[in-house]
């Protein structure tokens, strides 16, 4: 080959080489440039990662939240006991007892026996006595007669004719045939004991023999006559009472009239109870009621912070706090809320105890001994809820029951610094129960029907805790000289 053969074959290689380096050089670009976006892309990627990885945590969380929502009964929040279905919650604090079941010894039965019964025909309580003699003949008529009881109820159909004669016409009668005073008060018992309307009728038709079906505005009518006669005396005697009771239990409860949200609210001690209707659960609602304005004494409660503005003192339930701490031992296996539940029972116990011997009241040092460990458990429970917040779907449930067992320590604890205050507010709770029960048969059409129930209800419960005949009492008002307790 010629030098200029090879310089041209030189030339010709260089040119290949610069073509082969060119696209190298393309391909680098495109590579660096797919590997920016794809950088771009692992970035974006990561991004929606964490944020997946986040939605998930908080999509466990809620799961976790609801689940310990739907595992929540009457045993570890305020659900009420209706709501347990079929799940078998202990309520209570004791401890299982190894008695068998059915009466235990020196307990008073309440089985009727002939000296029961021949002490209620002393003592006027029958109503009609019959005697019957049983296989008696001339061979055994001289031996001495065994004695048995039969004892029965019978709701007899009565009319009593009256005979007028008028002096004027204003002494002509309206309404020729008019219901007596028994018939009123079995109406007014039964719907206080939860039946509907509906079930009155059909009990006094049943019972009647199928004579008589009552209408149901005579219902209303009898009960609102028996309203207007206990409100200027029982339910205004027990408003009195219950002024001048050294602590009361309040709450509340929502009623449905007339397809609208109302409350229902309660005030009651041992002996007394009254209860009102409000549109609203609103101070300005309870300062029209006007009670609790003018009351001086303490009030217990469920912690509805309204209530503070009210009375000389406040104490809180302790039973609500059990069920609470109940929940969060539960749903988060956090330790302090045994010990907190634990003191607290600790501290009832030896208020009982000291009760029994005679004390009225704890040492301060005792007292301030207890408070100690109250606050003590409360400070390490809320560093042992900063260990899981991550994984604690129940974080904000505790962290208000902590805030709020700190905060009104006092309150919780007033129980046991002064042995009148009760552990709990089960008081209101028990005379409330009614009401729940009764929304089950049937709401209420009207205010003024609500009112009714809560007059009547007022006093009835007030009867039943002072142990007075329903039937005695109720009739006692339709006279001058009724039954106030």
């Amino acid at each position: 080959m010629t030098q200029k053969g090879y310089i041209n074959d030189f030339y010709k290689q260089f040119e290949e080489l610069n073509i082969k380096l060119d696209k190298a050089n393309e391909t680098i670009s495109n590579l660096l440039l797919n590997n920016s976006i794809l950088s771009t892309e692992i970035k974006d990627l990561n991004i929606k990662l964490d944020e997946a990885n986040k939605k998930n945590q908080e999509l466990l969380l809620e799961i976790e939240r609801l689940k310990n929502n739907n595992n929540k009964d009457s045993s570890n929040s305020s659900k009420p006991s209706s709501t347990n279905g079929f799940k078998k919650v202990i309520t209570n604090n004791r401890n299982k007892s190894t008695k068998k079941q059915g009466g235990q010894p020196n307990h008073k039965g309440k089985t009727l026996t002939n000296e029961k019964i021949e002490e209620m025909i002393e003592n006027n309580e029958i109503d009609e006595i019959i005697t019957i003699e049983e296989n008696k003949t001339e061979e055994n008529k001289n031996l001495v007669p065994i004695i048995k009881y039969e004892y029965d109820i019978k709701i007899k159909r009565i009319v009593t004719k009256h005979i007028i004669y008028p002096d004027t016409n204003k002494n002509i009668t309206k309404y020729p045939v008019i219901y007596g005073n028994d018939i009123k008060i079995l109406n007014c018992i039964l719907g206080q004991k939860y039946m509907s309307l509906d079930g009155i009728q059909n009990f006094i038709y049943d019972v009647t023999n199928n004579n008589h079906l009552t209408s149901k505005g005579s219902f209303y009518s009898w009960n609102k006559e028996i309203y207007n006669l206990l409100l200027d005396t029982e339910y205004k005697h027990i408003q009195n009472e219950l002024m001048n009771a050294l602590v009361l239990h309040v709450d509340e409860s929502p009623i449905k009239i007339n397809s609208e949200q109302y409350y229902l609210h309660n005030i009651s001690d041992g002996k007394h109870t009254l209860q009102y209707v409000t549109k609203h659960r609103s101070q300005d609602d309870i300062d029209e009621f006007g009670f609790l304005k003018e009351y001086k004494g303490i009030i217990v409660h469920d912690h509805y912070k309204m209530y503070y503005n009210y009375g000389a003192d406040n104490a809180e339930c302790n039973v609500h706090v059990l069920r609470y701490l109940n929940a969060v031992s539960e749903f988060t296996n956090h330790t302090w809320s045994k010990k907190l539940h634990d003191l607290l029972l600790d501290m009832k116990k030896k208020k009982e105890e000291y009760i029994k011997e005679g004390k009225e009241y704890l040492e301060d040092e005792e007292y301030e001994s207890f408070k100690s460990k109250y606050l003590e458990i409360l400070l390490k429970a809320k560093d042992e809820r900063k260990k899981d917040l991550s994984t604690n779907a129940y974080k904000k449930e505790e962290i208000n029951l902590i805030n709020r067992l700190v905060k009104y320590c006092r309150n919780h604890l007033l129980f046991l610094r002064k042995f009148f205050v009760p552990f709990s507010n089960n008081r209101a709770e028990s005379d409330l129960r009614g009401i729940k029960i009764k929304q089950k048969t049937g709401k209420f059409r009207s205010i003024e029907g609500a009112n009714i129930y809560a007059v009547i209800k007022s006093c009835i419960s007030t009867y039943k805790k002072n142990g007075i005949n329903l039937n005695l009492a109720l009739n006692s008002i339709f006279t001058d000289n009724p039954i106030l307790v």
